[in-house]
């Protein structure tokens, strides 16, 4: 499998983890509306916006999920994911190997101590799909103090299933 095929399996495998968590959630007043949640659901899918803005050189709007309620972040999560997927169906291999800045950079050698390393196309399209993840596995353990539980959203979990797409909330 070559690096282009395993990072569009990567954002399948996210947008598939996404749209269960969403599942998960939908409908029960008590875990859509938990503060907690929420925040963790409203950055995870605006760091995917805002890389996807950085990929396609628009301005980015760090705040462009803040006031979502659960059913426009979920029409909000689609969106991205389906502009990613056409986005990462253009690149070649070459390109993959571009380096790209990130507008924080500077902010993170000012902030880390450390003038941070460039980074590669491929390497910021695998820091989203990870940065995800982590946000997910947060929210899982949210679920569980919730007495919800949560998916198995693991990479490995999507394999098994024959690596589906994503089965939105229908409310949505």
């Amino acid at each position: 499998m070559d690096a282009l095929s395993l990072l569009i399996d990567q954002f399948r495998h996210m947008a598939w983890a996404d749209a269960l968590v969403f599942s998960t959630i939908t409908g029960k007043a008590g875990v859509e509306r938990d503060d907690y949640i929420l925040a963790k659901l409203r950055h995870l899918h605006a760091v995917q916006r805002i890389f996807l803005d950085v990929w396609f050189a628009r301005p980015l709007d760090p705040r462009v999920a803040d006031d979502l309620a659960v059913e426009k972040l979920v029409l909000f999560a689609r969106e991205v994911h389906a502009a990613s997927m056409l986005f990462l169906e253009t690149l070649t291999p070459v390109e993959l190997e571009c380096v790209i800045e990130l507008p924080w950079s500077k902010t993170a050698t000012e902030k880390l101590g450390f003038t941070v390393a460039e980074h590669s196309l491929a390497e910021t399209l695998v820091q989203v799909p990870e940065h995800s993840a982590y946000h997910r596995g947060q929210i899982a353990a949210r679920l569980r103090e919730l007495g919800v539980d949560p998916p198995m959203t693991d990479y490995i979990a999507w394999i098994w299933r024959h690596k589906p797409e994503a089965a939105w909330p229908c409310s949505a």
